[in-house]
Parts: structure tokens; sequence; C-alpha cells
């Protein structure tokens, strides 16, 4: 983008070569040109506008307010993109969008407006960068006015009447009745859950401390600090949250889960609510779920590397047996068996689940919510789906030895069995079984496939380094070595596969993917290191988005010897390895080569 403008400039002999050159020097990654430009004396923004409309016939604007805005649609963009891209919609008609931007080369900004607002095309008017700087801290003034504005309204009258002491005595339906009905409060909630969907948050955390209530969401795997609200506001935002997630609104002291179902801009949102008592209240974590994007998403959208993808992906096809997806919380667990289950859902395959919670309604799929307080646990309902002749068992997670065997069982009597554990890596999960009291040959019999993950940051594609001129020549030298190595071992399991493959479709299939590792492993690497200063694209992080790592431990014969005789997890994990496994590590480094994240993010994630 940035050689794009110079080079525009340049032919119109707006810059002579020489200043090209030195700007280009001079210029950091991710740095808007025009900005620089104009901000450092190379350009004057009057004669700019003057080129522009003259050479382009662009609308030039000089004198908007934020009253000239169109409210709805910029309600309908994420406040952070707005602001780091320094574009905003005006009006759309007629499907013609009109953004004023005092950029209109920056096609990725107008192209991401244009498909969020559902535009047939846009129309860039070009303003001034000093007016843009200064409607876009209007409307960053605005919305830090509408939490504040929120909060002084509950403060003035209704925290009294929403307060929740510890008080035997205190008349509960008043305070659901004052919760339900008190506008600002369910404003002020309603606000914090738009505000954390708009901002691509997984989590949103509501913390009570000892001067102020604290919101924070997390953001590609960081939480960041979204607002800080008064500490009398504490009880009234939590006893809201209770109300809509039809908890227990007098339960103070017990833990207590719940599930919100909303719908913005037309999408259907659910928020798992979890509540827990800290020192200063109640503590409130809600997890985003976006019920679409699990529908939407196929097993090549997972981020496997081609060879994880065909191991996957033949032995959920398998008639029977069990696939364990294994991680801690947040690594993607769901999202990987739920698009496994979308892929085999057909009306000639009868899939059962038993979760908790239900995280997403998939249509054709029989569901079933566990609620261990009138006894429908996981071993209860696994019992029940037996006498349902299901085809495929989604069992939500292994938590004790007696849902682990019937688990078990029904993997050995011809139903295919997915669930997850929470363990480190793939190798341990077998020893966990074991360790769990499950027979050692049962855990090998019945085992077809674990696949351990996790989640690490996408480098934002912007402001991204080239490595090679950020580390010293040595370590460069080295990681690169790792990198190969890694490819090396895809391109090994690649050419497994393709030996043994009959269906020519699916070796036609092999022989790309193995092409393409090929490439990259002879001439096409790319790495990167995150921009510690980041861009406004990334909100100045170095990365934006977020793709998992995986680790896929095939139970072959070798391996379910070693099971059988009590071998651990480090002699099971260099098993494997030799038979064609890639640790987590390893699956990092084939990210890397990529060009997609760094060795820094892969390290803090993983802890090597």
């Amino acid at each position: 983008m940035n050689d794009k403008v110079l080079d525009l400039l340049m032919r119109l002999g707006v810059l002579p070569p020489s200043t090209v050159e030195e700007i280009k020097q001079k210029i950091k990654p991710g740095t808007d040109t025009l900005e620089f430009l104009i901000k450092n004396g190379y350009l004057e923004e009057e004669k700019f506008l003057q080129l522009l409309h003259r050479n382009f016939g662009l609308k030039i604007a000089k004198e908007l307010t934020v009253e000239d805005l169109d409210e709805e649609l910029i309600k309908r963009i994420p406040p952070d993109l707005i602001q780091n891209y320094k574009a905003i919609p005006l009006k759309m008609e007629n499907g013609v969008l009109q953004v004023l931007t005092p950029n209109p080369f920056n096609t990725q900004a107008l192209n991401s407006l244009k498909f969020l607002l559902k535009a047939s095309k846009v129309q860039p008017i070009v303003v001034p960068l000093s007016l843009i700087e200064k409607l876009l801290e209007e409307l960053k003034e605005k919305e830090e006015r509408i939490v504040t504005e929120l909060a002084e309204e509950v403060e003035e009258g209704e925290v009294e009447a929403l307060s929740i002491e510890e008080d035997e005595n205190i008349n509960w339906q008043e305070v659901v009745r004052a919760a339900e009905t008190q506008t600002p409060i369910i404003k002020l909630v309603n606000y914090i859950l738009l505000q954390g969907v708009k901002r691509g948050a997984s989590d949103i955390h509501i913390e009570p401390q000892e001067k102020a209530l604290l919101v924070r969401f997390r953001i590609d795997g960081i939480l960041r600090i979204f607002q800080r609200l008064p500490v009398k506001m504490k009880d009234a935002v939590v006893a809201r949250i209770k109300i809509m997630a039809n908890l227990d609104i007098s339960e103070r002291r017990k833990p207590q889960d719940g599930r919100i179902r909303v719908t913005i801009h037309g999408k259907k949102i659910d928020f798992r609510v979890s509540t827990l008592s800290t020192i200063y209240g109640e503590k409130v974590v809600l997890r985003i779920q976006e019920a679409e994007k699990y529908l939407n998403f196929t097993l090549e959208d997972l981020g496997f590397e081609s060879d994880n993808l065909f191991l996957f992906r033949h032995y959920i096809w398998q008639p029977w047996g069990m696939v364990l997806v294994v991680g801690p919380t947040g690594s993607g667990k769901t999202t990987t068996l739920y698009t496994a289950l979308q892929e085999r859902n057909s009306p000639e395959v009868n899939i059962m689940t038993a979760e908790d919670p239900v995280e997403v309604a998939i249509p054709g799929i029989n569901q079933v919510q566990i609620n261990e307080r009138i006894g429908l646990t996981f071993a209860a309902v696994l019992r029940a789906f037996l006498r349902q002749d299901p085809d495929i068992i989604l069992v939500g997670e292994i938590r004790d030895l007696e849902t682990a065997e019937i688990a078990i069982r029904a993997a050995l009597t011809g139903h295919l069995v997915f669930s997850t554990l929470h363990t480190s890596d793939a190798p341990s999960t077998t020893t966990r079984l074991v360790d769990m009291g499950v027979e050692p040959f049962l855990v090998g019999t019945a085992v077809n496939l674990v696949v351990a993950q996790r989640l690490v940051r996408r480098l934002c594609p912007n402001c991204k380094l080239n490595a090679r001129e950020v580390y010293p020549e040595e370590y460069y030298r080295d990681l690169e070595e790792q990198v190969k190595n890694a490819i090396r071992r895809v391109m090994e399991n690649l050419q497994r596969w393709l030996a043994k493959e009959k269906n020519p479709e699916r070796k036609k299939q092999l022989i790309d993917a193995l092409k393409q590792y090929q490439e990259l492993y002879s001439k096409g690497l790319e790495i990167y290191t995150e921009n510690p200063n980041g861009c406004e694209h990334c909100n100045n992080t170095g990365y934006k988005g977020r793709m998992a790592v995986h680790e896929l431990l095939e139970v072959t014969d070798n391996v379910k010897k070693l099971i059988l005789k009590g071998a651990n997890a480090e002699e099971i994990k260099l098993e494997a390895i030799k038979e064609g496994m890639r640790t987590l590590y390893e699956d990092g480094l084939v990210k890397i080569g990529k060009g997609l994240t760094s060795i820094e993010e892969i390290k803090r994630v993983l802890v090597t």
C-alpha cells in the first residue's frame, strides 16, 4: 500500500524520486503513508485534496460534524475498526455506501466497510486528516460518555433499590422486580454485551474490586480493560445478568452456571454465564458464542496442516471407535468437535450429544443438556443413548471413571464416540485414562485418535516484520532449520498417505498438497515476527485473530502395545514421533514457515 501511494504521487509530479526513496527508508511498517507525508511536511494537505478532485473526480468534504453521520450505520461497525482505519461510514443510498476517509487508496478499509454493511458499491469522500481525527475523537468521547452517563444514571437512584446485602430477611422478590424494570441497568448491561460482540471478544469478565467494578474483554486470547465502573454498581449489574441467565439471584455464595441467548444485528449470540464469589463480591464471566460461526465452519477452516487434516478426516469417518480432542479451556475443542459433527451430519446418521452446557443448537442433531441436580449426569445420559440406536455419540467431557467406561464400551460396540479431556498433550491422554481406572487394553482397543490443540495469535498482515531483518543471523538460521525440519515431516507423512491411497480424487488432493509444501520448503519460506509497535489495524498489538496448532496421536499397533504394557506418556510420545506425529511445537513451526505466526507467540503459548 505504501509503495503504491508513493509511486502514484511520484508519477503525478507531486514528489521527486529522490524524496520518495528518502521516505521509503524512513517510514515504518504499518504506518499510514498519507498521514506520515502530511504530518512530516512532505505533502501539503490542501494541494493533495485538489489533486484528488482534479485527477480522480473524487468528492471533497471539509465541514462535517458528528451529527451529520448515520448513527445506525456506525453502530453496525466495531469501534476499533473505525478508529484503526480512520474511515467512517457517512450514509447509504440504494446500496451505495459513502465513506469518509483521508486516504481513498486504502482499499482494505473501504472493502471491509462494504462487506460489513453489505453495500453493493463504495464511494469514498475525501476529508482532511485533521477533520477525520476530530470526528473519530468525538465518536470515541460519545461512546465513553454513554457508559459514564448510564453509570451515573444508575448511581443517582437505582443502586440502592438493587443493592444486595448479606441480609437473611431481604425481600428477593423486590430485588428481582427492580432489576427487571430499571431501564439504566438494562441499558448498561446490554451495552457491555453488545460491545463485547462488536469488538470480537471471546469472553467478558465483570470483576468487583475494592474501589471499582472492572469490565474486561478477552480479545485474541489477551484480556484488555474495557471500562471501570463505580463499585456501588457491582450488585446491580450482577443481579441483572443473573436474571437474564435464569440464575438464582438470592444465592451469592455458591458458583452458578447459566446461559443468555440474544440476537444482535440479526445474528444469534449465546453467552455462557459463570458466577463465582470473591472477597469483593461475585465475579461474572460470560463466554461469547456465535451459533452461526460454528455452523459455517468446515474442517479446512480449522488450521489443520494437510497431513493432519487427512488423518483427522479418516478417523471421523470410521464406523466405530473413539476420537478425543484435548487441551485447556478456551483452546477451541468445541469448535473442532462441532465441525466434525457438521461434516458427518446427514439424514442417514443418528447423532446424539451429551453436553454441559449445550453450546450451540445444531439442526439435525439430538442434543441433551446435562443436569446433575436431577441426576442427569454424563453417565446416565450415555446409558440412555445406547438404547436410542445412535451412530455417533458426542460426550461433552469425560470427567470420571464411570463416564469413561461407558463411552469406551460404546466405542467398542459399533459406535463412533467423540469426547474431550483436559490434558496437556496427546500422548498423556492415554495414560490419563489409565490413571482414571480404565483398563489399558480397553484404552488401546477403543481409542483411534487423540487430537491435542492450542490457539495462537496470527501476525497482523499489515505490519508484520521480516524476521531476517530483526533476529541475529545465527538465531535466524537456527530457526529456519527447525522450520524446514517440521515442513519435511509434513511432506513425509503426505508421501506415506499417498503410497496407500486408492481413491483417485483423494490421491489428487494429496499430490496437490505435497506440491505446496515442497514449494514452501525449497523457495517459499516466509518467517516474520510481530511489529512491537503494531499498527491501527491490529490495535497496536502486532497480532490480529487466532488459529489452532495441532498434535495428532494415531493409536497404531505399536502405540497400542505400549499402552497395554503400561508405558508412560514420554515412551508413547517417542514412538508416536517415530511413526510420524508432529508435536504442537513442530506444528507451530510449520505455521511460522508460512508467515502466519511468530516464534515468540509459539513459545508464549506452548512454553517449550
